[in-house]
């Protein structure tokens, strides 16, 4: 990372309840205490690899329940509660709240305040501080697992596990479990990626469906739409 980076803060502003931030601060919380980018999770729901951030930046207001059912069953969490507040009386009052998140060279802290207009006073809510994702600290030993990831993943097109409609979440557990190690998700899409690019009948194809994204086999897909 370069010495001349220069750490920037943008303020995001919203108005709602209390169960609403509640809700948005326990997925940004479970998301960095496992390490994932809000890429990795996004592609691991099978949402646009842009979902988390827009959550984490107030440009999606509402969360929808199952959306985090899905986050809590994609990071194996296990427990509901720690997702929602289950029997805690909270205040459906419609309160204002800024995040303040700021991007150093080696972390982003969000910091994330309840703004009382009449006294002109912020008071903290929570601070969190994420890892720069976009800096590897593994870097030399990712090419090594994408390969790895690569081998498994032909074998397993030759033996027609793509010939049916795969969530990103169930091809990362099969990774994971077959290759005896936690895979980084990112790897695993940049795998992917590479299947999609194919030209031949092993083609992958990254396919909308009415929970989310899917991946199959290209000739798959094509026989089931002509259905």
């Amino acid at each position: 990372m370069s010495n001349k980076f220069k750490p920037s803060t943008r303020v995001y502003k919203r108005k709602c309840q209390e169960i609403e931030i509640l809700i948005f601060y326990r997925m940004i919380l479970h998301r960095i205490s496992r390490h994932l980018s809000p890429e990795e999770v996004s592609f691991l729901m099978g949402k646009p690899l842009d979902f988390m951030t827009r959550i984490e930046t107030f440009r999606i207001k509402q969360i929808f329940m199952h959306d985090v059912l899905v986050m809590n069953d994609v990071l194996e969490i296990n427990n509901l509660d720690t997702m929602v507040h289950m029997g805690v009386n909270i205040s459906s009052e419609q309160k204002r709240y800024e995040l303040h998140m700021t991007k150093l060279a080696d972390r982003v802290i969000y910091q994330l305040y309840k703004v009382n207009e009449e006294q002109d006073q912020r008071v903290t809510e929570f601070k969190l501080i994420d890892i720069r994702h976009d800096i590897d600290p593994y870097e030399s030993s990712t090419a090594d697992e994408g390969e790895k990831i690569a081998a498994f993943l032909d074998g397993q097109i030759d033996a027609g596990y793509f010939s049916e409609e795969k969530e990103p979440y169930e091809v990362h557990k099969l990774c994971c479990e077959k290759l005896e190690k936690y895979i980084r998700p990112k790897n695993l899409m940049k795998v992917l990626d590479d299947l999609l690019s194919l030209s031949d009948e092993r083609k992958i194809v990254r396919k909308e469906s009415p929970y989310g994204v899917v991946y199959v086999l290209a000739a798959h897909a094509e026989s089931t739409e002509k259905k």
